[in-house]
């Protein structure tokens, strides 16, 4: 089973004024190159400070990537770090298992 993962981003969410993103939503979607199963989930990204604390990115620290300078892989950058990759991944790489282990199975009535 070699399971393809494809991540995206739905939206994000700014301050107009500053141009920093706080929030970001996502999608991860997997595909078995095998048996052409697939599963997805959704997520949303919340920036957080230091502390663990949900707040605004300073728009004025080092680092701060400009709105309009912003692609795809920068904001699935954060979104990915801190194990959520692996994670979902994960629970993606599950689902399509069980899926697949299911497939021979039915439901119904013989009458």
């Amino acid at each position: 089973m070699a399971i393809t993962f494809t991540w995206s981003v739905n939206d994000m969410h700014k301050v107009t004024a500053t141009g920093a993103v706080y929030k970001v939503e996502w999608n991860c979607s997997g595909t078995d190159a095998d048996t052409s199963v697939s599963h997805s989930r959704s997520g949303s990204y919340l920036h957080t400070n230091d502390d663990g604390v949900q707040a605004t990115p300073d728009h004025t620290a080092e680092g701060f990537i400009a709105y309009a300078s912003l692609t795809e892989a920068n904001a699935l950058d954060w979104v990915k770090a801190g194990g959520v990759q692996a994670h979902n991944e994960g629970l993606i790489t599950s689902a399509i298992t069980a899926k697949i282990a299911g497939a021979g199975n039915s439901t119904g009535m013989p009458w």
